[in-house]
C-alpha cells in the first residue's frame, strides 16, 4: 500500500485556487469562522471545461464541519469528513456557476468541529491513473482479507511482478514535493519534531510516468483474467448504497434535515456518473422532508425511483422502535408509509428494514404481512452479548402464525454500513451460515448513522473488484431483486422457523429510559385512539387533523428517540410535540362533542375502553351528578378533586348523558356514609385497611401486604411492593444498557413517612414517602370499596445518576412461566434461569400487565406505562427509573409520574386481566354538554380488543386483536346502517365479504389475529 501512495502524488494534473466570500466579503484561509447563525454560508464562482477526456476536476475542500454544495442554488453534493472532495464533471460546460455551501461545525455523529475553512479549492486528476491505483489497491486489500493461501501468494507474485517496474523519480526535491499527496507517508515524515516543510501541493504528473504505470496496469489485468480460470468467483454478493440516518441521536432533528439533503444529494451525483449504481433509503417522513425542504431534489430520487437506481424500502413512516410502540402504532408506521410510498412512487415495499432496531415484538410478523411485506432485514442480533442468533435466514412466525423471511447479513467492517471493499465483501460471505441454501448474500454500503452515504471510491471499487479473483462476484442491486434472486435457490418451506420475539441481548434500558417521554408517548396514543372514535361516533370529519397528528407520534417513535437514547435537546422537542399531539387531540375531541351539545347543564360520559365497565371519574367541581333518577356517589379526593362513581354499566365505546346540578352540594356525598365493612386503621405501626374482599397491611417500611378473603391466599411471601435502588454503570452503551451485575447492588428503600390522605366509603388511600439523598418517591396506595385490586398511584422525583429503581412483588406463587401482555396477546417467558437464554433475558418487555399464576391462584401487576420487566422465580420486578450519563446526562431527571395496580385473583382467567389492565388504562372521560352517541359497537365474545375505530370518508373501519388465543365465531352488533362490510388487510386493499344480517356481522376468527372490518 505504501507503494501504491507514492504513485498518487503524479496523478494530480493541475491545482487551481478559488476565491471564496463570506456575507459579500472576501475570505483568506484558512479562516476561523463565528459559528453563530448556522448553517455558515460560503460562495465563490467557478467556470470550468473539460478539454481532456483523461482529467476531470473536483472540489477538494474542508469549511469546518460537514457541509452541503449547492450549485446555482440546487443541492449538488456533500462534504464531510470521509468526503472532502466532489467531482465537479458534471458542471465543467465552460459555464459561470454560482457554488454555495452551508456548513454546520459539527462531525457526521454530532461532536463539534473546529470551525476552520482551511481549504477550498479545484484540482485536477488523471482519473486512468487513479484509476490503476485503486485497482492495484484492491488487489492488494483481496490479498490481506483472502483465507485462501494459494490464491493470496498467486496475486503477491503477480502484484510484485509489474509494481516494482514503475519507476518514478527518487530525488530529495521531488520526493517532499511528493509529500502533501502521499496520504502514506505524510503523517509519519510530518510526526518528526523538526519536519520537512509538507504543506504544499505541487503538480509532479507527466506523460512519461502516465505511460509507465498505465501499461503496468494493463499487462497486469491481463495476467490477472489467466488467474481467474484458477479461481474462478462462485459466491455472489448483491450491493447496494445506503445511508443510514437516525432521524435524531447524537443531533437534533433539525440537524437530520440537513443531513438528509446532503445525503440524498450524494447519492443522486452518484447515480447519475455510475449507471448500475443503486441506492436504497427508507422512511416515509425523510422523504416527506426532502420534499418540503428540496422538492427539484426530490423530483430527481423520483426520476431515479423510475429508472430503478433508488429504492424506497423498508415501507414505515420512519424505522421505528418495535417494543415500546403498541400494536396499533406499529400498524400505522405502515399504514402511513406504505401509502406515501405508493402514492409518491407508484410502488409499496415488499421488505422491512430495520437493521439497527432493538429487539422485535413477536406481533411485529402480522403486522408486516398485513402490510404488504413478504421479508423482514436486519442485522441488530448480531449485537447479542451472550447467545448467537441462530439463523441468517429463517422463517420467522409470529404470535398468530404469520411468516415472513427473517434475514440478516454479518459485515465485521461498520455492519450495515459496510463499504465496497474486500474486506466488507470477502467476511460478510464468511460469516453466512447458511451456505447449504445458497450462495447470494446481501451488503450494504456506505457510511452511515450520520449519514453520509456512499463515496466515489466505493462506486470505482465495485469495477476492481469484479475483476479480482477469489473475490465473490458483486452486483448492484434492489432489496426486492435480491429476495426474487435467493428464492430461485429454494423455496420458502425449505426455511428453518423461529417462533417467538427476537430477543436482542443488549440494550434492556431502552425499555424504561427516558420515561417522562415513554408516557406521554402511551398517552398520545391513547388520545389519538380516542379521538378517531369520537370522530367516527359522531360523524365528523377530523381525520385528516389526526392523521397529521399520527404521523408527529410516528416520528417520534424513531429507535433512537422513544428508546431513550438521544442527547437532552432530542427530548426537548419531543416531549414539546408529544404534549402538542394530546393538546390537540383534546381540542379536537371538545369540539367534536361541543358541536353535538344541546345542554351545558349536563355531562357526557365516554368509556373509550374495549370493555364494559362502571361510572368512575374524578371532576373538578362539587355538584350533584344523575344518571337517569340514579344519584352518583361523590367523594373529595386528597388531590382536590371529586370522585363520582355508581354501579352502572358502561358498554365499551358508550358514551351516556350525565344530569349536572350545579346548585345542589349536598348530594349523595360518600364521605357522610359509613361502612362498617370498609375501615381503617392503624396497630403498632402497621396501617391495615379492610373491606369484604381484601385486608391490606402498609408496613412501618413501605411495604404491604394483600390478603384475599374470598380466596384466602396472601400475595406476597412477606410483604412487596419494595423499593429497590441499584448502581448501574454499563460497560459501553450507557442510557442503553443496564448491567447484569447491577443487581449485586440492590439496596431495599424503607419509607420515612406514612399518612392517611383520604378516609371515605368509597376508597381508602394511604401516602407512603420515601427519600433517598435528594430523591423523593411519593406513593398512594388506593384501595376501593368492593375491589379486588390495589392501585399505586406513584410521583418520583428523581436527582441520581447511574442508578436503576425497581419495585419488587416477592410473590406467593409457583410458576416456572410468567405472561407477559406485548398488546397484541401476551408471551410466556421462563422464570427460571436453566439456559444461557434464559440468563440472558434478565430485563424483558411486557405492555400494560404481567402475571404469574399457579393452577388456583395468581398475581398481575398493571401499570399504566412502564416497559421494562422481569419474573425470577416467585419476584415480579418493575423497573421504574433507568438513569444514565450518556448520550443524555439528564436521563429520567426531575418529576415523574405513573400508576399501577396489583392484583390477587383465582385461577388465571386472561379475558379478566386483560379487561381489568384496559379499563386501567382507559379511564372515563367527561365532557361538558349533552352529546348523545348511537352509533355503539357490540362485539362478542370478549377476546378481543378494540384497537381502533374510525371514519374514512363514507367508511367506519373497525379493527380488533384476539387476545387470548381462542378460536370460534365473532358476532358484531352495530346500531348503525351499513350497506355491505368486508375485512380487509391493514393496508385495506384486499377485501374478503361478510354477510349483513340485520346490521350484524359474523365470521370465524383464529388465535391472536388482527381484523379490519370496514362498513360502508
Amino acid at each position: 500500500m505504501r507503494m501504491l501512495s507514492e504513485i498518487l502524488p503524479f496523478c494530480l494534473v493541475r491545482l487551481e485556487s478559488l476565491e471564496w466570500n463570506q456575507n459579500g466579503k472576501k475570505v483568506d484561509l484558512p479562516f476561523r469562522w463565528t459559528p453563530m447563525n448556522v448553517p455558515n454560508v460560503f460562495e465563490t464562482k467557478i467556470c470550468l471545461s473539460l478539454s481532456n477526456p483523461n482529467e476531470r476536476p473536483y472540489l477538494r475542500a474542508w469549511f469546518g464541519g460537514e457541509s452541503l454544495i449547492k450549485v446555482d442554488d440546487r443541492e449538488f453534493g456533500e462534504i464531510n469528513e470521509y468526503h472532502r472532495e466532489i467531482s465537479l464533471a458534471e458542471i465543467s460546460d465552460g459555464k459561470v456557476h454560482k457554488l454555495t455551501v452551508e456548513t454546520m461545525p459539527r462531525g457526521l455523529f454530532g461532536t463539534k468541529s473546529e470551525p476552520i475553512f482551511s481549504e477550498g479549492s479545484v484540482v485536477w486528476y488523471d482519473v486512468d491513473m487513479r484509476r490503476a491505483i485503486n485497482f492495484f489497491k484492491n488487489v492488494a486489500e483481496s490479498i490481506r482479507e483472502t483465507k485462501n493461501d494459494a490464491l493470496s501468494k498467486a496475486l503477491i507474485n503477480l502484484l510484485f511482478k509489474f509494481l516494482p517496474k514503475v519507476a518514478l523519480p527518487k530525488s530529495t526535491d521531488i520526493y517532499i514535493k511528493s509529500l502533501a499527496e502521499n496520504i502514506a507517508e505524510k503523517g509519519v515524515v510530518g510526526s518528526v519534531w523538526e519536519p520537512v516543510d509538507i504543506s504544499q501541493s505541487y503538480i509532479l504528473w507527466s506523460h512519461e510516468i502516465r505511460e509507465i504505470v498505465l501499461n503496468s496496469y494493463n499487462n497486469f489485468r491481463n495476467e490477472l483474467k489467466t488467474l481467474s480460470m484458477r479461481f474462478p468467483k462462485i459466491e455472489k454478493v448483491y450491493l447496494a448504497g445506503h445511508a443510514h440516518i437516525d432521524y435524531a441521536w447524537l443531533w437534533p432533528v433539525e440537524e437530520t434535515k440537513r443531513k438528509i439533503v446532503r445525503t440524498f444529494a450524494n447519492a443522486v451525483q452518484l447515480a447519475k456518473k455510475y449507471p448500475e449504481f443503486i441506492y436504497i433509503q427508507s422512511s416515509a417522513q425523510m422523504y416527506d422532508d426532502l420534499k418540503e425542504i428540496s422538492p427539484e431534489l426530490y423530483e430527481e430520487i423520483k426520476d431515479l425511483v423510475k429508472k430503478g437506481q433508488w429504492e424506497p424500502v423498508g415501507g414505515m413512516w420512519v424505522e421505528s422502535d418495535c417494543n415500546v410502540p403498541s400494536i396499533e402504532s406499529l400498524i400505522r408506521q405502515f399504514y402511513y408509509g406504505q401509502k406515501f410510498f405508493e402514492e409518491e412512487f407508484g410502488n409499496i415495499s415488499k421488505v422491512a428494514w430495520l437493521p439497527d432496531v432493538f429487539g422485535f415484538s413477536w406481533i411485529l410478523p402480522q403486522v408486516l404481512k398485513g402490510s404488504g411485506i413478504d421479508f423482514f432485514v436486519t442485522t441488530k442480533l448480531n449485537w447479542n452479548e451472550s447467545n448467537e442468533f441462530p439463523y441468517d435466514i429463517c422463517r420467522w412466525r409470529g404470535i398468530d402464525g404469520t411468516e415472513v423471511v427473517y434475514y440478516n447479513y454479518k459485515n465485521m467492517e461498520e455492519g450495515y454500513n459496510g463499504r465496497i471493499s474486500a474486506k466488507s465483501i470477502l467476511n460478510t460471505w464468511e460469516n453466512f451460515r447458511q451456505k447449504e441454501l445458497t450462495n447470494k448474500v446481501f451488503l450494504t454500503f456506505g457510511y452511515g448513522d450520520g449519514g453520509g452515504g456512499p463515496t466515489e471510491e466505493m462506486c470505482e471499487n465495485y469495477y476492481a473488484l469484479r475483476e479480482i479473483p477469489g473475490v465473490p462476484n458483486i452486483e448492484y442491486s434492489t432489496t426486492e431483486r435480491f429476495f426474487e434472486n435467493l428464492l430461485t435457490d429454494f423455496s420458502k418451506e425449505e426455511l428453518p422457523v423461529w417462533d417467538g420475539e427476537l430477543y436482542l441481548e443488549l440494550h434492556r434500558g431502552t425499555l424504561t429510559s427516558q420515561s417522562r417521554t415513554k408516557r406521554l408517548h402511551k398517552a398520545a396514543e391513547d388520545e389519538l385512539r380516542t379521538t378517531e372514535i369520537l370522530n367516527a361516533l359522531y360523524s365528523t370529519d377530523y381525520q385528516p387533523s389526526i392523521d397529521s397528528l399520527w404521523k408527529i407520534l410516528l416520528r417520534n417513535e424513531f429507535h433512537d428517540i422513544l428508546p431513550g437514547s438521544s442527547i437532552h435537546e432530542v427530548y426537548e422537542k419531543t416531549n414539546e410535540e408529544l404534549e402538542f399531539v394530546i393538546r390537540q387531540c383534546k381540542e379536537i375531541q371538545t369540539r367534536i362533542i361541543s358541536a353535538a351539545s344541546e345542554n351545558l347543564d349536563n355531562l357526557t360520559i365516554f368509556n373509550p375502553s374495549s370493555y364494559e365497565r362502571n361510572i368512575e371519574f374524578e371532576y373538578d367541581k362539587d355538584v350533584e351528578i344523575r344518571f337517569n333518577d340514579i344519584v352518583l356517589n361523590k367523594a373529595r379526593t386528597y388531590s382536590g378533586t371529586y370522585l363520582y362513581s355508581a354501579d352502572i354499566a358502561l358498554k365499551p365505546l358508550q358514551a351516556e348523558i350525565l344530569k349536572v346540578e350545579r346548585n345542589v352540594c349536598d348530594g349523595n356525598n360518600s364521605e357522610d356514609l359509613v361502612d362498617k365493612e370498609f375501615f381503617i386503621h392503624k396497630m403498632d405501626n402497621v396501617y391495615t385497611v379492610e373491606s369484604k374482599i381484601l385486608k391490606v397491611d402498609v408496613f412501618r417500611d413501605g411495604s404491604i401486604q394483600i390478603y384475599n378473603k374470598l380466596l384466602q391466599k396472601y400475595a406476597f411471601k412477606d410483604n412487596g411492593n419494595l423499593m429497590a435502588l441499584y448502581k448501574d454503570i454499563p460497560a459501553y452503551w450507557d442510557n442503553w444498557d443496564i448491567d447484569y451485575r447491577s443487581k449485586l447492588s440492590e439496596k431495599v428503600i424503607s419509607a420515612e413517612n406514612i399518612s392517611i390522605v383520604e378516609d371515605n366509603v368509597l376508597r381508602k388511600v394511604l401516602k407512603v414517602v420515601y427519600r433517598i439523598e435528594n430523591s423523593v418517591i411519593e406513593q398512594w396506595y388506593i384501595i376501593e370499596n368492593n375491589s379486588e385490586e390495589v392501585k399505586v398511584r406513584t410521583k418520583i422525583d428523581w436527582h441520581l445518576r447511574r442508578s436503576v429503581l425497581k419495585v419488587k412483588f416477592p410473590t406467593n406463587v409457583l410458576a416456572r412461566y410468567a405472561k407477559f401482555d406485548i398488546d397484541g396477546g401476551y408471551i410466556e417467558r421462563a422464570t427460571h434461569r436453566n439456559t444461557n437464554f434464559e440468563k440472558a433475558r434478565f430485563e424483558v418487555l411486557a405492555h400494560r400487565w404481567v402475571d404469574l399464576s399457579q393452577y388456583d391462584f395468581g398475581v398481575t401487576i398493571i401499570n399504566d406505562g412502564k416497559y421494562g420487566h422481569s419474573v425470577e422465580e416467585s419476584t415480579i420486578d418493575m423497573t421504574l427509573v433507568k438513569a444514565g450519563i450518556y448520550p443524555d446526562f439528564y436521563d429520567d431527571e426531575g418529576i415523574q409520574e405513573l400508576s399501577y395496580s396489583i392484583y390477587l385473583h383465582g385461577k388465571c382467567d386472561l379475558v379478566d386481566i386483560i379487561k381489568r389492565s384496559d379499563t386501567f388504562n382507559k379511564k372515563c372521560v367527561v365532557f361538558e354538554g349533552y352529546a348523545s352517541a348511537q352509533q355503539m359497537i357490540n362485539i362478542t365474545p370478549a377476546n378481543f380488543k378494540i384497537l381502533s375505530y374510525r371514519k374514512l370518508g363514507s367508511k367506519k373501519i373497525l379493527r380488533i386483536c384476539e387476545q387470548v388465543g381462542s378460536s370460534g365465531i365473532v358476532n358484531i352488533n352495530t346500531n348503525f346502517d351499513f350497506e355491505r362490510a368486508y375485512i380487509t388487510n391493514l393496508l385495506e386493499k384486499e377485501h374478503i365479504e361478510v354477510q349483513n344480517i340485520d346490521g350484524s356481522i359474523s365470521f370465524e376468527y383464529t388465535p391472536f389475529k388482527i381484523y379490519t372490518v370496514v362498513f360502508e
